[in-house]
């Protein structure tokens, strides 16, 4: 099994480097389902229902928590780091998801303080571990608190509590402390119909001086709209615009070309970077090549 990771996360790396990427990720190859792998490593829990993934969002499994909560194998992350920095030293950056994104598999009423908790503990120690291994940018991954953020069902100053304290440990300039804010992508169909940015703002502003680095989907039409108000995202974050949507067919260079030139009269150029939306995964794989290649040309070109 570890040689046919290895492997799969080789492929995966080459592309990326191929289509020219500044930032290269190992492919999450273990964990072809986000976040739902989580939760069957975990000690202190019951499966009430599995994972279905033919159903999409209906498809989600249900987990209560019966004891104190536990990763004895880890959550898998920071080994795939090892393992894939072992076979591309240009390999810096790690994704975890938060405790709260992991927690969505949990009825609302399970995720009390306690648990949340116990969950950013385990986050805490995944990063330990791949910060130890050579990661120099982590990043969580955070759409259930963008979507709690902009459907109003959790405080700001809570959410951003939440995504600053696992981060406890590696504050410093050796490491970026980086997040991804998208609105969930279970079988390609966001998980909320509250597409914005303006209410997603006002935890980027919490997180002022907490991260240093957001990624924020730009795709939905409500999101571009929007865009004007990346200018009072707070200077020490820099600002990652997913405006390569993984939903739908990539668009031409030209196209993103064109958002990249629109981004730049709203967000200095030293504060901004350009990605698809959020993660490849669920996007047929000629599809993920052509969507990469067109970013990079259209950012190479964009500007000037």
């Amino acid at each position: 099994m570890a040689a046919a990771l290895a492997d799969a996360a080789r492929i995966a790396m080459d592309e990326m480097l191929a289509c020219g990427l500044d930032q290269i990720a190992g492919g999450e190859v273990f964990a072809p389902d986000f976040v739902h792998t989580v939760p069957p490593r975990l000690t202190g829990v019951t499966a009430e229902r599995t994972r279905d993934m033919s159903r999409g969002q209906q498809g989600v499994a249900r987990y209560v928590v019966t004891g104190p909560l536990g990763a004895p194998r880890g959550l898998g992350h920071s080994r795939a780091f090892i393992r894939e920095r072992a076979i591309e030293p240009r390999l810096d950056k790690v994704a975890i998801p938060t405790g709260y994104t992991i927690g969505l598999s949990f009825p609302r009423s399970e995720l009390t303080d306690t648990v949340l908790d116990q969950l950013t503990q385990l986050v805490r120690a995944e990063i330990a571990e791949a910060v130890a291994a050579g990661a120099t940018d982590v990043q969580l991954d955070a759409p259930s608190e963008a979507i709690a953020c902009i459907e109003g069902t959790a405080e700001v100053a809570h959410l951003a509590d939440l995504i600053a304290a696992p981060f406890d440990s590696v504050a410093g300039p050796a490491v970026r402390r980086s997040v991804h804010f998208c609105l969930g992508d279970i079988a390609r169909k966001p998980s909320t119909q509250v597409q914005n940015l303006r209410a997603l703002l006002p935890l980027l502003q919490a997180l002022d001086g907490r991260i240093d680095r957001a990624l924020v989907e730009c795709s939905y039409s409500g999101q571009w709209d929007d865009r004007a108000l990346l200018a009072d995202v707070p200077d020490s974050i820099e600002i990652v615009a997913g405006i390569g949507d993984v939903k739908s067919p990539p668009a031409s260079r030209d196209h993103y070309r064109r958002q990249i030139d629109q981004l730049l009269a709203v967000v200095p150029a030293q504060r901004l970077l350009v990605s698809t939306s959020c993660g490849c995964g669920r996007v047929p794989h000629d599809d993920a090549i052509r969507l990469n290649l067109e970013l990079v040309r259209a950012a190479h070109g964009a500007g000037g």
